[in-house]
Parts: structure tokens; C-alpha cells; sequence
């Protein structure tokens, strides 16, 4: 092709054509610039391509991560509703005239007021997501919207879970010095006999500060599984966008 156009431009000069070379010659620029042109223009659809496919492939990442994430907190979320269903029960049966006996379980069911769920996601890909500067290129301004909000939410999160954490520390203390500890762990894996002290943890149960601290236990509980309720639905939410790049 480019042969033949030589050869025609060669031929109007020798034939003093000087018009229709002029025209040719416009002509063959005008193609020329056109190639030019499709060729950028196919290079540009490249590389729109190639950033299109790695930010696919980064949000099915975040999804995955984020969907991890999820099945973490709704086990936690199911421990917590189980200590705060111990805290009430015990609750239910606070007071000076408790009798012994009256409660089964007493030891098991204290045991599990004093555990603590800390959720603790992974933050890895989202990490990576900020630190490339990748974030505030993301075609879906609402997953953008959605993962700064998350980010928000998530700092104010670690702030209660700090909060939950040291009255968790009170409450450990409190039992340490006011139950026979060795009872609450004796049914666990640790496979411990039962003190041989005299007392039992039923004791507890007609003392004004042991109320004073399980009420404040199970208040804490239930804040905690509040946050977590709310980080479920961001988390959906999230996902949700994260979807709508397949």
C-alpha cells in the first residue's frame, strides 16, 4: 500500500501535476493524521482496559475480604448475645433473700459473663487500596462514599472496644478477688477440681456489688453488640457495591 502511494506521488510530479499532487499530498497527510489518531486511540481503550481490570480485581479482593470479615462478626456477635443472655439470667436472681440452689449453673453462667469478644478484621486489602492512591480513583463513588464512612465508623469502633476492654479488666478483677475462681474455670478444657474452700460462687449472688458490676457487664455487652449490628449493615452495604463490578 505505502509502495503504491509512492509510486502515484512520483508519477503526478514527472507529469507536472501540480494540483492534484497538492491534493494527494493533503490527502495523504489527512490518512496519515487518521492513523494516527485510531492508533492512539486503540492504545487509549488499552490502557482504560488494563486499569479497569485491576480495579476489578482489587474490589473482587476487598469483597472477599470484606465478606470474611462479615462471617467473623456475626460469630462474635453470637457470643456476645450469649453472654448477655448469662448476664440477665443471673440477674433475674440478684438480691439479699437469694437462696442456694435456687440458680443451676451459677459457676458456668458467671464464667461466661466474664468473656469478651473483640472483633478483629482484616484490613489488608483496603490498606493497600489507600496507600496506592487507588482509592480516590475508584469508578463507584458510592463504594467510595461507603468505605470512607466505614473507615469513620471503624475508628470510633476501636475506641468503645478500648473502653470494653478495661472495664472487661474490672470485671476479671472483681471476680478474682470476690469468687472462687478456681470454680468458674473447673468444668473447662483446664479440666480443674473444684476448690476445696468452703463458700461457692452462689454467694455472689446476694451481694449489691457483685449486681452493681454484672449490670454494668451486661450494659457493655450490649453496646458492644450494637456496634457490631451497625458494622453488619456497613458491611452488607459494601459488599453489596462490591457486586456491582461483576
Amino acid at each position: 500500500m505505502i509502495k503504491f502511494f509512492r509510486n502515484l506521488r512520483r508519477q503526478l510530479i514527472r507529469e507536472n501535476k501540480f494540483t492534484r499532487y497538492l491534493i494527494y499530498a493533503v490527502g495523504e497527510i489527512i490518512l496519515v493524521v487518521i492513523g494516527i489518531l485510531i492508533a492512539l486511540q486503540i492504545n487509549d481503550w488499552n490502557d482504560r482496559r488494563k486499569i479497569l481490570n485491576e480495579e476489578n480485581a482489587t474490589i473482587a479482593s476487598l469483597q472477599l475480604e470484606f465478606e470474611k470479615n462479615l462471617t467473623d462478626l456475626k460469630y462474635n456477635m453470637d457470643g456476645l448475645e450469649l453472654f448477655i443472655q448469662s448476664g440477665r439470667q443471673l440477674l433475674q436472681h440478684t438480691g439479699p433473700n437469694y437462696s442456694n440452689g435456687t440458680l443451676k449453673n451459677v459457676d458456668s453462667l458467671i464464667s461466661m459473663t466474664s468473656r469478651m469478644v473483640v472483633w478483629d478484621p482484616s484490613l489488608y486489602t483496603l490498606t493497600s487500596i489507600k496507600n496506592s492512591g487507588k482509592l480516590s480513583s475508584l469508578s463507584n463513588e458510592d463504594l467510595k462514599v461507603k468505605l470512607i464512612e466505614w473507615e469513620s465508623f471503624y475508628s470510633n469502633l476501636l475506641d468503645w472496644g478500648d473502653f470494653y476492654v478495661e472495664r472487661g479488666h474490672r470485671y476479671f478483677d472483681y471476680l478474682e478477688s470476690n469468687s472462687i475462681n478456681r470454680n468458674l474455670s473447673s468444668g473447662e478444657r483446664f479440666n480443674l477440681e473444684p476448690s476445696r474452700f468452703e463458700g461457692s460462687n452462689e454467694d455472689l449472688m446476694r451481694l449489691k456489688s457483685f449486681e452493681s458490676i454484672l449490670t454494668n457487664r451486661v450494659v457493655h455487652h450490649g453496646f458492644m453488640l450494637g456496634f457490631y449490628k451497625e458494622a453488619e449493615v456497613l458491611l452488607n452495604e459494601i459488599i453489596k457495591e462490591c457486586e456491582t463490578y461483576e
